[in-house]
């Protein structure tokens, strides 16, 4: 039993779905591994935390908050104050910084090495940082003693602001593996339908979104099927299509860039290398590898058809047509 909750540690209603989700396990009595992946509430946070009372009426701030809760941001943080109560959660809950959390995802991230267990008591401390201590999470000296803690990599920062690197901000070094697994964890959400904190994924399969009940945790672990079996490169190209399919082309091709790296000429690949290379207007290269896979493969009518529509928005509509109606015989 593989449950993995996709959360920031931002957001109050993550907090109080971990202490249901712990109740639910209780509850059952069963063995169950927990692993914490990545959601961010605000990946245009500034490069500094600022106070969240200053800027929680900022066009957008409040839109992107409520991807924690329904209603108003003070609505909302009544009812998870009183939630939190509920689930003997001490102090003054809330959260007092609008703050990136992205170097604290990367720790969660990095901290998977040492085990479930070490991954979970770090997650239950940065909870505890910004909602009941009120500490800046994008602290570098902060994300610096955790990650001295925890014996993690000391994370990539800006000393004169104190700061932790933000999500997509350039300075993470492209073969840093703590980056790419903790991009490829909020990649993988995305894909599978991840669209709020906290959400549960059980076995692989979306179970529960929001805080619920611990009965209705226990009810969703007790019935979640087993996990389908498959190889990792074909769920790997799975979740790369997806996200070109949820207009997340550029998603998609960093999921899909191992395979490209390993397996440069499987037609698979080089396919959907195709299509989300002219997702992204990149077109000559999407003509170029598509031209290769038609003379590859002069029977697929998909290709064909997709050659022809590239071959359009460069201007060729001559050799768009020629396409398009050998992908109508190819059909016919």
């Amino acid at each position: 039993m593989i449950i993995e909750v996709y959360a920031d540690v931002l957001c109050g209603w993550a907090y109080v779905g971990k202490r249901r989700l712990e109740q639910a396990l209780r509850l059952l009595d069963r063995p169950a591994t927990v692993l914490w992946r990545p959601f961010l509430i605000d990946p245009t946070a500034p490069r500094w935390s600022t106070s969240l009372t200053s800027v929680i009426e900022e066009p957008g701030v409040a839109d992107e908050l409520a991807r924690c809760g329904p209603g108003s941001v003070e609505e909302n943080r009544a009812r998870i104050r009183d939630a939190a109560r509920d689930e003997g959660i001490e102090g003054d809950f809330g959260g007092r910084w609008r703050a990136s959390s992205w170097g604290a995802h990367r720790l969660i991230s990095a901290a998977l090495r040492h085990g479930p267990e070490v991954q979970d008591r770090l997650v239950e401390e940065l909870f505890r940082d910004h909602l009941v201590r009120h500490v800046d999470l994008n602290a570098l000296d902060r994300l610096t003693g955790l990650a001295d803690r925890y014996e993690l990599p000391r994370p990539p920062g800006t000393d004169s602001l104190n700061a932790g690197l933000l999500y997509l901000e350039p300075g993470f070094e492209p073969s840093d593996p703590v980056e790419r697994a903790t991009r490829e964890a909020l990649l993988t959400g995305r894909a599978i339908g991840v669209a709020t904190s906290p959400t549960f994924v059980i076995n692989g399969r979306v179970a529960v979104a929001g805080a619920q009940s611990a009965e209705v945790l226990a009810e969703a672990i007790a019935t979640a099927p087993p996990a389908e079996p498959m190889p990792a490169e074909v769920r790997r190209l799975r979740l790369a299509e997806a996200l070109l399919g949820a207009r997340d082309p550029h998603g998609g091709r960093y999921l899909l860039q191992p395979l490209l790296d390993e397996h440069p000429d499987d037609p698979n690949v080089r396919s959907l290398h195709a299509r989300i290379q002219a997702a992204t207007a990149s077109l000559a290269p999407a003509a170029g590898t598509l031209a290769e896979l038609v003379a590859d493969r002069p029977d697929d009518g998909y290709l064909r058809e997709l050659y022809g529509r590239t071959l359009r928005r460069l201007g060729d509509d001559a050799g768009a047509q020629r396409e398009f109606a050998l992908a109508d015989a190819l059909r016919g």
